[in-house]
């Protein structure tokens, strides 16, 4: 039997040791993980599902190992977490219950949060399995992507500005999935939901999608749901911010930009090639308000009061539009479509048959109509939550999850 032997630094041992033992599968494969935009409704809703999964090392009262993941050889190091006013770095892993006490205004390891300090920081980690979870909605994170990946560090997002940003900058993305994993299944139609996925399995197995369809967002679905009951459209937008399903602008709601996002994230998945500004819009915001600006000032009302306000004039018009449809035996559905034989893009307000099955959404459903050559004439439908933080970080903790079993496929076997 042959003996290998290493030399290390003396104050490298304990990372050394951690470094040889992954390597060797002597232990469980770690995963290092950054979470930027920890503190926003999604970054604490994934948070607190990682703490609940029990899978993250060197947190105190951790919780219970879900036992569906028994069987995976690996565990999270959470070495970063970082939001716009600061960031806190530990190779040797953070205490994610402390989260709050670290961000507190007292905290000494708080450190002004630069996106290529963590780059680098990132690099020099002895742990060669790394991801960034973006759980913001910043173009400059965004923007990090291809940097990240171009240095083998793979990235999960629920961040939109990527998948439908400039061209440019999703083509890079694309071309550096050669060095990394980028995963996107949040941004997509169905938020939380297994589309972009299921579409990737159904053309890799040599299907071809014709059509996408439905409804996209699940914040516009729980608005024509609440006015179709009798909520006034201004009250209806109040209870979705309450209920932490809107953009961090409602605007981007009512427009129809963040349903205009997934859109052209969808048909680039489906291989062509679109624009914002190639997808068809008829947007919930009334024309009257498009060019609305709120208040601003450290005396000015919060921003959804102040849209909620500006509504209340138009809450009438919308509601006879709902009821127009409801007279005509139809439902007036917030409809998406993505059809790739015209490659063509469009979302309107849309009357459809009660028959149709895109109208059977409740709550804030999405409901996502796949026809393709296998699924015709009838189509393949997806449906579930679409809007809130705990749906959105259950996609990202979703996809958490399939690099994790991707790292661990390639691991050396463990050693008995």
């Amino acid at each position: 039997m042959r003996n290998i032997r290493l030399l290390a630094a003396l104050g490298k041992i304990n990372s050394f040791q951690r470094a040889a033992h992954a390597a060797l599968a002597l232990s469980n494969s770690q995963l290092s993980v950054v979470v930027i935009g920890c503190t926003g409704q999604v970054g604490r809703a994934l948070m607190s599902q990682l703490r609940e999964s029990g899978r993250v090392l060197g947190t105190s009262k951790p919780g219970v190992k879900i036992e569906g993941l028994s069987d995976l050889r690996l565990d999270l190091r959470v070495t970063c977490l970082a939001r716009q006013s600061g960031m806190i770095f530990n190779y040797d892993g953070i205490d994610i219950n402390t989260m709050d006490e670290l961000f507190g205004a007292d905290s000494e390891q708080l450190e002004a949060c630069d996106l290529f300090e963590i780059s680098r920081l990132m690099n020099e980690d002895f742990n060669g399995n790394q991801v960034v979870i973006d759980c913001s909605d910043s173009q400059l994170v965004a923007d990090m992507y291809p940097r990240f990946m171009a240095s083998g560090i793979n990235v999960i997002t629920a961040n939109k500005k990527a998948g439908a940003g400039p061209a440019e900058l999703y083509e890079s993305c694309k071309k550096s999935q050669k060095l990394a994993q980028w995963y996107y299944e949040t941004t997509g139609p169905g938020s939380g939901l297994p589309v972009l996925s299921t579409i990737k399995d159904m053309m890799q197995s040599g299907d071809s999608v014709r059509c996408v369809e439905g409804i996209f967002s699940g914040t516009l679905s729980s608005l024509v749901n609440s006015v179709a009951a009798g909520t006034p459209l201004s009250e209806a937008l109040r209870k979705a911010h309450r209920d932490g399903l809107c953009e961090p602008d409602p605007r981007d709601d009512l427009t129809g930009l963040d349903v205009r996002r997934k859109v052209v994230v969808l048909a680039r998945e489906l291989g062509f090639q679109m624009e914002m500004s190639d997808v068809e819009c008829e947007p919930l915001l009334p024309e009257e308000l498009q060019a609305w600006e709120p208040q601003t000032g450290d005396d000015a009302p919060p921003l959804i009061e102040q849209l909620v306000e500006a509504l209340k004039p138009y809450d009438q018009r919308f509601a006879d539009k709902v009821a127009a449809a409801g007279a005509d035996n139809k439902v007036l559905t917030p409809l998406a479509v993505v059809d790739v034989e015209s490659k063509s893009a469009s979302f309107r307000l849309t009357p459809l048959e009660k028959t149709n099955r895109l109208t059977l959404a409740t709550e804030n459903d999405n409901i996502i109509s796949i026809t393709s050559s296998r699924y015709s004439p009838q189509p393949l439908i997806v449906q579930g939550p679409g809007a809130g933080a705990d749906i959105t970080a259950s996609g990202l903790f979703a996809d958490l999850l399939h690099l994790s079993r991707t790292l661990v496929e390639w691991t050396i076997p463990q050693i008995e």
